[in-house]
């Protein structure tokens, strides 16, 4: 397969006063994908986030796009109508981290649900996924689902539901993508940005955010005819401090997830009902099972969310009643980590019962947007629903075509392309010298654009070694990451533009030599290093913390 020429890269970082038709507060991927919608329909965007894109919520999901078999039980069919749409429509636009997972659901004796029930859920699933062009559930017996799965708890099984959804392998990439995305047709992205007012002008109309640049302390003033509050689980927060309360003072209302990183024992994922009647996913994924999550409502700190001792433990316990596999265990956990859910507010209803439909709640004449539910699955159709709201609001016309653009770095017509044409990489293998495990990995971070970084790799004089001696990213990826996708910071390379932070080492054998290439490239001084290093060790201390 080839490719087009070299995308355009995003503009330089550099926050200044300015005038756009729209700011989207929020990095996330609702912000992401509001951003590249509306910039897409021809606005002027910019789009400023307080940490780095995806840092949030986004990078703590179950890394799934899925239509949400649980929904059905809530009679919630339009969403996961919605859900299993939007599905289809991603797998074609970012075929390299959006990839088809199989599901077994173990029916046990003592299970809340029965075979004929997950039957009839199935089916059901089945009828209303559009096309149907993949391989349809079955339900099978104990012998067959244990074959098929040979990690499931073999006593008591009397059978198991088998199906598809999707594995989002990256979220932090697939959220990056929308955003340099939106900067290649326009926009205007700004990391480690915080809004710290609401521009009014004399009739009280907003107008504009004040934002401060964290890094070098400058205000700027973006002016906006409509400004979308897309901060998830600080959306109230982010009311509160801009001092719109048209709606009340909650909007929102946040739930706790935490995920366990175990040695990766199964190839499909189970789909298991707790003793409290919720649902919990064991995931492969890379070299893991990844196991989540909880749901309890949360008021803590949002900035600084941990699993504890007890929650970890209430997941380990639940799974062992589906998994036979002795490294369920605690001190198997490789590691944690935790995120909150921008939940609509839904008073005096369980957590796991909350509605995951999105919402766009309009406040000051529908000039000030906040989103509210989202599930990561739809985003790309919030952002359409989002983008005709604002365009209705500005007196303009133009259709959303964030389906249509593939999310691989090249913005390409994805109805010319056969998403799911395998990637030959033998000619990039003898040519750059670079490892099968190297140059899959690129394809798996990159999608078809990675043979920039293959070129980028053959012209350093050290563009191909390794960055670190436990995982396949190379020198390479680091300046593209610098100059090309907005990292500034030594989490955002190792947490969000490769995956060695998230990888069993944490990256804690590369840290420190990673991060003097970085101080090289950003022209740190020695004590901005030793702050960047100290805060990624934070990082990864909180993600052990649940060992008290």
């Amino acid at each position: 397969m080839t490719s087009s020429a070299a995308p355009a890269k995003p503009a330089p970082r550099r926050l200044e006063d300015a005038a756009y038709d729209v700011v989207v507060i929020g990095g996330g991927i609702a912000g992401a994908g509001a951003a590249r919608d509306l910039v897409l329909r021809g606005l002027s965007v910019a789009i400023v986030e307080k940490a780095d894109f995806a840092s949030g919520t986004t990078s703590r999901s179950s890394k799934l796009i899925h239509g949400g078999l649980r929904y059905l039980e809530l009679y919630d069919f339009g969403l996961v109508r919605e859900s299993l749409r939007e599905r289809e429509t991603l797998r074609n636009l970012a075929p390299h981290v959006v990839r088809a997972l199989p599901f077994v659901v173990p029916i046990y004796r003592e299970s809340s649900r029965g075979l004929i029930k997950v039957r009839i859920g199935l089916k059901l699933y089945d009828w209303l996924t559009p096309g149907r062009n993949r391989e349809r559930y079955r339900v099978l017996r104990p012998v067959d689902a244990l074959a098929l799965e040979p990690a499931i708890r073999a006593e008591g099984l009397r059978g198991a539901g088998y199906y598809f959804d999707d594995l989002l392998v990256f979220p932090e990439r697939f959220c990056l993508e929308n955003v340099l995305s939106a900067c290649r047709h326009g926009a205007h992205a700004f990391n480690y940005a915080e809004v710290e007012e609401l521009i009014r002008d004399a009739g009280g109309v907003p107008v504009g955010v004040r934002v401060r640049d964290l890094l070098t302390d400058r205000v700027a003033t973006l002016g906006a005819q409509v400004i979308v509050n897309a901060t998830g689980p600080w959306v109230d927060r982010m009311r509160e401090r801009v001092a719109v309360w048209e709606r009340g003072r909650h909007i929102v209302r946040t739930t706790k997830g935490i995920h366990c990183l175990l040695p990766r024992f199964n190839e499909r994922a189970i789909y298991h009902a707790t003793s409290d009647d919720r649902m919990i996913f064991v995931i492969p994924w890379r070299e893991f099972s990844l196991v989540g999550t909880t749901d309890t409502d949360f008021d803590g700190d949002l900035d600084r969310v941990h699993a504890t001792g007890d929650e970890v433990a209430y997941l380990l316990d639940e799974v062992r009643k589906a998994v036979s596999d002795p490294r369920v265990a605690s001190d198997a956990v490789a590691y944690t980590y935790a995120g909150v859910r921008p939940l609509s507010f839904d008073e005096g209803t369980r957590p796991s019962d909350v509605s995951r439909a999105h919402k766009v709640i309009a406040e000051e004449n529908g000039r000030f947007l906040s989103i509210t539910g989202t599930k990561l699955t739809c985003y790309r159709s919030l952002a359409a629903e989002l983008g005709d709201r604002v365009m209705k609001t500005l007196g303009r016309r133009s259709e959303s075509r964030t389906d249509q653009l593939t999310l691989d770095g090249l913005d390409e017509d994805v109805t010319t392309l056969d998403a799911h044409t395998v990637i030959d990489v033998s000619a990039e293998m003898a040519a750059s010298g670079l490892s099968r495990e190297t140059i899959e990995t690129l394809v798996g971070t990159y999608g078809r654009s990675y043979r920039r970084v293959v070129e980028l790799a053959g012209k350093l004089p050290d563009g191909a070694e390794r960055l670190c001696p436990q995982n396949p990213d190379v020198v390479a990826q680091l300046h593209v990451a610098a100059q090309d996708e907005l990292a500034v910071s030594l989490q955002d390379v190792m947490l969000r533009r490769t995956g060695i932070g998230t990888s069993r080492c944490q990256g804690l054998d590369c840290a420190e030599a990673i991060g003097g290439r970085l101080a090289e490239l950003l022209g740190w001084t020695s004590r901005r290093l030793d702050a960047e290093l100290d805060a990624y060790q934070a990082h990864v201390a909180r993600s052990q913390r649940f060992r008290g």
